[in-house]
């Protein structure tokens, strides 16, 4: 497909957005950073008739708290959210998942709804946002809804986002004073790949090593993210010793239910799951230690 070929709207307010939106029937797709819509259209998979490029809607940039929660606007940058002074203090998995996109170059132009309405099982912030229990905004010219992400994806590339609808808000719950977090992950080649594997991961902490709750979510593991409940199950059980972390990492090697790719065998990804939860565990209690 040429660029001329192409058919691209510009809104210049959110409201135009959604009026578009309401009334476009032909087959359409919002662009913002462009970073995983240009390598689609590239593979032949992303071709709409018209591109509706929202880059321009600079009132969906921003993070701020309000009520006791995070909000961040869905084109705020992986660049925005590694340099938030808030985000570095209440939200630091979000922030190394971000150093985690790509290249710096991807990080200063993708953006953060684009991660989430890609849906891709391997996007490096989506189980960030697991962890910090995440909720996703939607609106449509008439209605504005608020979906949990647990329930946002439906499979690889797939949400319950409807045409008429984009994501306006994404709403985090901060880290308490008591919680630590991390994400891990595992790909081909620093900095410019795709995970085989990744892991986030939030604890609520006692006293020494005892955990008194915990959230674990996979990606690249399955159709969509997957969050290792037996694992989480076993944390607030005893103190986080070697030998409990070592049989917590061995739960998530059945609890994975990865595919055999070009990048990497399914036994592989269990593999590098365990070990991944294993060493994120190990550096979480000496975060703990140290704070």
């Amino acid at each position: 497909m040429l660029v001329s070929e192409i058919d691209i709207i510009t809104p210049q307010t959110v409201n135009d957005c959604l009026l578009i939106l309401s009334s476009h029937e032909t087959e359409h797709r919002l662009i913002a950073g462009g970073t995983d819509a240009v390598v689609r259209m590239k593979e032949g998979k992303w071709r709409p008739s018209t591109w509706i490029n929202i880059k321009r809607l600079k009132e969906l940039r921003y993070i701020k708290e309000k009520n006791g929660t995070i909000h961040i606007g869905p084109l705020t940058t992986h660049t925005d959210i590694i340099h938030s002074p808030l985000l570095q203090k209440k939200a630091n998995v979000l922030v190394e998942a971000a150093r985690e996109v790509g290249a710096v170059q991807m990080q200063n132009m993708g953006t953060i709804g684009g991660n989430i309405g890609t849906a891709s099982p391997a996007g490096d912030t989506i189980p960030a946002l697991y962890v910090l229990d995440a909720t996703i905004e939607l609106q449509s010219l008439n209605t504005k809804r608020l979906i949990p992400i647990n329930q946002f994806f439906i499979g690889p590339g797939r949400t319950i986002m409807k045409q008429n609808e984009m994501i306006t808000n994404i709403i985090i719950q901060p880290q308490a004073e008591n919680e630590v977090g991390i994400f891990q992950k595992l790909g081909p080649r620093k900095a410019q790949s795709i995970s085989i594997v990744n892991v986030a991961i939030m604890l609520s902490m006692a006293k020494d090593r005892k955990c008194l709750e915990g959230k674990i979510a996979f990606g690249s593991v399955a159709p969509t993210i997957v969050r290792a409940k037996k694992c989480e199950a076993l944390l607030p059980l005893s103190p986080l010793t070697d030998d409990i972390i070592e049989n917590i990492a061995k739960v998530a090697w059945k609890e994975v239910m990865p595919i055999t790719d070009g990048r990497a065998t399914a036994e592989y990804r269990r593999d590098m799951a365990s070990a991944l939860l294993k060493r994120g565990l190990y550096r979480l209690m000496k975060r703990w230690e140290n704070k």
